[in-house]
Protein backbone atom coordinates (compact mmCIF):
# COMPACT_ATOMS: atom_id res chain seq x y z
CA UNK A 1 0.00 0.00 0.00
CA UNK A 2 2.43 2.47 1.09
CA UNK A 3 4.23 1.63 -2.46
CA UNK A 4 1.74 2.18 -4.54
CA UNK A 5 0.81 5.61 -2.62
CA UNK A 6 4.29 6.67 -3.50
CA UNK A 7 3.93 5.76 -6.88
CA UNK A 8 0.91 7.75 -7.00
CA UNK A 9 1.94 10.69 -5.96
CA UNK A 10 5.26 10.56 -7.65
CA UNK A 11 2.88 10.90 -10.63
CA UNK A 12 0.83 12.95 -9.81
CA UNK A 13 3.97 15.62 -9.19
CA UNK A 14 5.20 14.77 -12.71
CA UNK A 15 1.99 15.43 -14.40
CA UNK A 16 1.51 18.48 -12.46
CA UNK A 17 5.55 19.81 -13.50
CA UNK A 18 4.81 18.62 -17.39
CA UNK A 19 1.69 20.39 -17.33
CA UNK A 20 3.38 23.50 -16.07
CA UNK A 21 6.51 22.71 -18.18
CA UNK A 22 5.33 23.35 -21.81
CA UNK A 23 4.24 26.90 -20.57
CA UNK A 24 4.22 29.24 -23.54
CA UNK A 25 3.05 32.92 -23.98
CA UNK A 26 3.05 35.61 -25.94
CA UNK A 27 4.50 38.79 -24.41
CA UNK A 28 5.54 42.47 -25.66
CA UNK A 29 9.01 43.46 -26.38
CA UNK A 30 9.60 45.38 -23.27
CA UNK A 31 9.31 42.29 -21.08
CA UNK A 32 12.52 40.86 -22.85
CA UNK A 33 15.35 40.30 -20.75
CA UNK A 34 17.14 43.92 -20.87
CA UNK A 35 19.96 42.28 -22.88
CA UNK A 36 17.97 41.00 -25.43
CA UNK A 37 16.34 43.85 -25.98
CA UNK A 38 19.37 45.95 -26.33
CA UNK A 39 20.73 43.18 -28.55
CA UNK A 40 17.79 43.68 -31.04
CA UNK A 41 18.09 47.67 -30.69
CA UNK A 42 21.75 47.31 -31.54
CA UNK A 43 21.88 44.87 -34.13
CA UNK A 44 18.27 44.51 -35.58
CA UNK A 45 17.26 48.50 -35.29
CA UNK A 46 14.87 49.55 -37.57
CA UNK A 47 12.92 46.26 -38.02
CA UNK A 48 9.70 45.47 -36.16
CA UNK A 49 9.22 42.68 -33.74
CA UNK A 50 6.23 40.54 -35.17
CA UNK A 51 6.30 38.43 -31.43
CA UNK A 52 7.80 37.63 -28.81
CA UNK A 53 7.34 34.81 -26.76
CA UNK A 54 8.74 32.87 -23.09
CA UNK A 55 9.11 29.30 -23.49
CA UNK A 56 9.01 27.67 -19.64
CA UNK A 57 10.36 24.11 -19.68
CA UNK A 58 12.34 21.89 -17.64
CA UNK A 59 15.61 23.22 -18.72
CA UNK A 60 14.21 27.12 -17.72
CA UNK A 61 13.13 30.19 -19.62
CA UNK A 62 13.94 30.96 -23.29
CA UNK A 63 12.43 34.00 -25.04
CA UNK A 64 12.04 33.39 -29.31
CA UNK A 65 11.56 36.53 -31.03
CA UNK A 66 9.97 36.59 -34.93
CA UNK A 67 10.84 39.72 -36.60
CA UNK A 68 8.64 40.95 -39.29
CA UNK A 69 11.29 39.89 -42.69
CA UNK A 70 10.95 36.48 -41.22
CA UNK A 71 13.98 36.66 -39.06
CA UNK A 72 13.86 34.06 -35.68
CA UNK A 73 15.88 34.89 -32.81
CA UNK A 74 16.09 32.94 -29.82
CA UNK A 75 17.28 34.03 -26.47
CA UNK A 76 18.56 32.20 -22.95
CA UNK A 77 16.97 33.54 -19.59
CA UNK A 78 19.75 36.23 -19.04
CA UNK A 79 19.06 37.84 -22.63
CA UNK A 80 21.96 36.33 -24.51
CA UNK A 81 20.94 35.54 -27.82
CA UNK A 82 21.64 31.33 -28.56
CA UNK A 83 20.14 31.47 -32.12
CA UNK A 84 19.69 33.74 -35.26
CA UNK A 85 18.09 32.18 -38.15
CA UNK A 86 17.79 34.94 -41.01
CA UNK A 87 15.58 32.17 -43.24
CA UNK A 88 18.14 32.04 -45.79
CA UNK A 89 18.45 35.98 -45.81
CA UNK A 90 21.94 37.33 -44.89
CA UNK A 91 22.47 38.28 -41.25
CA UNK A 92 24.05 41.62 -39.71
CA UNK A 93 27.49 40.32 -39.05
CA UNK A 94 27.79 43.25 -35.92
CA UNK A 95 26.94 40.18 -33.11
CA UNK A 96 28.97 37.83 -34.76
CA UNK A 97 32.45 37.22 -33.42
CA UNK A 98 35.44 38.68 -35.31
CA UNK A 99 37.78 35.39 -35.58
CA UNK A 100 34.76 33.91 -37.35
CA UNK A 101 34.09 36.78 -39.79
CA UNK A 102 37.38 36.34 -40.81
CA UNK A 103 37.78 32.56 -41.11
CA UNK A 104 34.67 32.73 -43.44
CA UNK A 105 36.01 35.91 -45.53
CA UNK A 106 39.12 34.10 -45.97
CA UNK A 107 37.92 30.71 -47.31
CA UNK A 108 34.36 31.53 -48.26
CA UNK A 109 34.54 35.06 -49.68
CA UNK A 110 30.80 36.64 -51.39
CA UNK A 111 29.41 33.95 -48.91
CA UNK A 112 26.69 35.38 -46.57
CA UNK A 113 25.99 34.03 -43.07
CA UNK A 114 21.85 32.93 -43.00
CA UNK A 115 22.20 31.27 -39.80
CA UNK A 116 24.11 31.32 -36.52
CA UNK A 117 23.68 29.20 -33.39
CA UNK A 118 25.79 29.32 -30.18
CA UNK A 119 26.57 25.74 -28.65
CA UNK A 120 28.07 25.31 -25.31
CA UNK A 121 31.37 24.28 -26.92
CA UNK A 122 31.48 26.62 -29.76
CA UNK A 123 29.01 27.93 -32.92
CA UNK A 124 27.33 26.50 -35.39
CA UNK A 125 27.41 28.68 -39.16
CA UNK A 126 25.33 28.24 -42.17
CA UNK A 127 26.13 30.02 -45.31
CA UNK A 128 24.13 31.33 -48.17
CA UNK A 129 25.32 28.27 -49.64
CA UNK A 130 23.68 25.73 -47.49
CA UNK A 131 27.22 24.95 -46.29
CA UNK A 132 27.01 24.28 -42.14
CA UNK A 133 30.44 25.20 -40.82
CA UNK A 134 31.35 24.41 -37.06
CA UNK A 135 33.56 26.43 -35.28
CA UNK A 136 35.41 25.83 -31.37
CA UNK A 137 35.30 27.64 -28.48
CA UNK A 138 38.47 29.49 -29.71
CA UNK A 139 37.10 30.21 -33.14
CA UNK A 140 38.39 26.84 -34.92
CA UNK A 141 36.70 25.46 -38.00
CA UNK A 142 36.19 21.66 -36.47
CA UNK A 143 33.78 20.76 -39.34
CA UNK A 144 31.14 20.86 -41.99
CA UNK A 145 28.06 19.88 -42.99
CA UNK A 146 26.38 20.05 -46.33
Amino acid sequence: MKRFLTLTLALLVLTTLSLRAGSDRVIQTKQLPKAAQLFLAKHFAGRTVSLAKEDRDFSGTTYDVLLADGTEIEFSSRGEWKEVDGKRTALPTSFIPAQIINALRAQYAGESIVQIERKRRGYKVELSSGLEIQFDSRYQIVGYDD
